[in-house]
């Protein structure tokens, strides 16, 4: 009787909360109140990101748990396995092939468990890192707003967001921030990367996969905007490394995409780009641009 109630005061307690969270899901499917928000809400600057962030601290608890729970309940079954009539003797354990059946089924648990916690655990902070850098490039972009720009944060498209547009002057700038970390040794030579038009050369590293992935985010919004009917705009890939000093190299190729700390942002409002757009047009970018965000429901 006395094992029978140290499985009970784990597996009761257990089947409550999991019944009682099953049925606050039910409840809450039956509520078929809508949102009072008729408008949809532009998202803040990575936005994608803190939900990633989110969706890690959920299955790095769920881990967590998984983990802590694995014990007892493998505790658990071993001596329900074991029970007679007569109750349960400790002098008369040993080892044998159910056992270690048991044993192995603990490991495997405790072995997924850990494993989980270090994925969710080192996504996580890879997410923090890259929220980090798009409220950093966001910062800095926001003073354009007083030149006349127009600034869009986490942008929908077909593949994923798109950090950051710019509505400016000239042109519109679609913005692909990327966080990459710095060598321990400190020094000019640690925060340098090297931009040949083609790679990113990072002191421990070579890339071309931010430049591609910048440069087709562009693509993909001036194709939107054209099919959306905004003609005659220009989209100019921008890729921002912040907190990196970029130095140009192989100037004589010209380069499909610009890379920039971003720390000055200025530079997207410089008649370089073209002649001013129509104010109308630009009204009408930041319109189709507006509705692609989902509604409060969705």
């Amino acid at each position: 009787m006395s094992n029978l109630i140290l499985i009970g005061s784990i597996l009761v307690p257990a089947g409550l909360v999991l019944g009682g969270l099953l049925s606050w899901r039910l409840w809450r499917s039956l509520d078929k109140r809508r949102s009072p928000l008729t408008v949809g809400l532009m998202n803040l600057p990575g936005e994608g990101l803190r939900k990633r962030i989110a969706d890690h601290d959920d299955k790095f608890h769920e881990a967590a748990a998984m983990t802590m729970v694995a014990g007892p309940l493998v505790l658990c079954g071993w001596l329900l396995a074991r029970l007679n009539r007569s109750g349960f003797d400790w002098s008369t354990v040993a080892l044998g092939t159910g056992d270690l059946l048991f044993i192995a089924i603990l490991l495997a648990l405790a072995g997924w468990g850990l494993w989980r916690l270090i994925h969710h655990a080192s996504r996580r902070r890879q997410a923090t890192d890259g929220l980090n850098a798009e409220l950093s490039v966001a910062q800095c972009l926001t003073p354009l707003i007083a030149d006349g720009a127009m600034v869009f944060h986490d942008f929908p498209s077909d593949r994923s967001n798109i950090d950051h547009i710019v509505v400016a002057r000239g042109a519109v700038f679609a913005i692909e921030t990327k966080s990459r970390r710095k060598p321990a040794t400190k020094g000019k030579a640690s925060a340098l990367v090297r931009y040949d038009s083609q790679q990113l050369f990072f002191p421990t590293h070579t890339e071309t996969r931010p430049i591609e992935q910048a440069a087709y985010q562009a693509n993909w919004l001036e194709g939107f905007l054209r099919n959306a009917g905004v003609d005659g705009v220009r989209v100019i890939p921008v890729l921002a490394l912040p907190g990196w000093y970029v130095e140009r190299t192989n100037r004589e190729v010209r380069a499909s995409v610009l890379v920039n700390n971003c720390t000055n942002s200025r530079f997207m409002m410089s008649e370089n780009f073209g002649p001013p757009m129509p104010e109308s047009m630009r009204k009408h970018i930041a319109h189709v641009l507006s509705q692609r965000y989902p509604s409060p429901e969705l």
